[in-house]
């Protein structure tokens, strides 16, 4: 599948051609919510308009689109710990997308459980050095296909090596092995039972959880059998603000989080995105801005699209005004609008499509996008 845009959340790149698609051709396509691009990247390269105009409020994340047009990025190919990322991710575009968690730009992309053994991989791969795999008793060269080929091994050297070198006291070793064992053997029913009695003691339904998590749905992942997953880490940590019984993460999920995917870089993937912009000539024809909505002058019969922070979700601006943003949609001519829902009075939804939810470490759950425009 083709990835559209830079990384960053919430971003319509799996469904960005249909939506293209969909949307009416002209002269002119106005994305005013453009976040990291991905529609303005695709309208871009499709030629359904004679223009592209990207607008993003954000600062950081339209100069860092900017930049990745411009071919900023090329050269870059930095290791950027947990220190640096706090110190540098206000300022420095390709350590605020590339290297938080979601590409939110607030969290630190890695767990400390997982870093050491992301550096590694880093270094060996992108600079050749391989001493930091051979600390851990791995010899490799970093490629994909041999992490995958050798992965129950390396894995094992690994959390071996972090027991014992990360984690100082032998008490700690040994509790800490011993629930990682544990949790290994007993897995998904064990802490899907715990994760029910957690929520039953609290006097909670699962609508209950999903309400204070704002998933639209997804809580119910947490305890039916079908399509189980464990919740990351913020949605635990946010679950524990309701369910007081719920001990701290790393106790309860020990380890096994190294057992999933240690192959993959997330920060190279990201940075291959916005290095991929560079080389398109359409894209360098584009009008980039970074304003509110309500500043941009909307040329006459464009065509605007709006992918707005959706009503709901705790990761998007709660200070957005919905009321004020409805008023002014109504006035608007040729607008789209991609929400979840909308105020059935008022607007209409003319096409929908299932997407895989980003947020989910299950590849199967998926979420209803919409796209509303007003009644008229």
């Amino acid at each position: 599948m083709k990835r559209y845009g830079t990384p960053y959340k919430g971003s319509k790149s799996r469904i960005a051609e249909k939506i293209v698609d969909f949307l009416p051709s002209g002269e002119i396509l106005v994305d005013l919510f453009g976040g990291g691009g991905a529609i303005s990247h695709c309208a871009a390269e499709s030629g359904k308009w004679e223009k592209v105009i990207y607008n993003e409020i954000s600062p950081l994340i339209a100069k860092g689109f900017e930049k990745a047009v411009g071919g900023g990025f090329a050269e870059e190919n930095r290791w950027i710990s947990r220190e640096d990322f706090a110190k540098l991710k206000t300022t420095d575009l390709y350590v605020a997308i590339c290297w938080s968690f979601g590409n939110n730009l607030e969290g630190y992309l890695y767990s400390k459980e997982i870093e050491p053994w992301k550096k590694a991989l880093h270094f060996a791969r992108v600079h050749g050095d391989f001493s930091l795999l051979r600390e851990f008793g791995i010899e490799s060269d970093g490629s994909r296909q041999d992490i995958v080929r050798n992965k129950d091994e390396y894995k094992a050297k690994y959390i071996k090596w972090y027991m014992k070198n990360v984690m100082k006291s032998e008490e700690e070793y040994r509790i800490e092995k011993a629930q990682l064992e544990q949790n290994i053997k007993e897995k998904s029913e064990e802490l899907r039972k715990y994760l029910i009695e957690a929520r039953d003691k609290a006097g909670l339904r699962s609508s209950d959880v999903d309400r204070h998590l704002g998933t639209n749905g997804m809580a119910g992942h947490y305890y039916g059998r079908s399509q189980w997953e464990f919740p990351t880490q913020g949605a635990y940590e946010k679950m524990q603000e309701i369910m007081p019984t719920l001990k701290p993460f790393t106790e309860v999920y020990g380890l096994m989080s190294l057992w999933q995917r240690l192959e993959s870089l997330e920060s190279l993937e990201s940075l291959e995105r916005l290095q991929r912009l560079q080389s398109l000539e359409r894209l360098q024809s584009l009008e980039i801005y970074n304003e509110d909505y309500r500043k941009v002058k909307i040329p006459d019969d464009a065509v605007v699209y709006c992918d707005i922070p959706y009503k709901g979700t705790d990761d998007y601006g709660n200070s957005f005004d919905y009321e004020a943003f409805y008023t002014w949609a109504e006035k608007q001519k040729n607008i789209y609008i991609s929400e979840y829902s909308m105020p059935e009075s008022r607007f209409e939804c003319v096409a929908e499509t299932n997407v895989r939810s980003l947020y989910s470490s299950n590849s199967r759950a998926k979420k209803q996008e919409r796209i509303f425009v007003p009644k008229r």
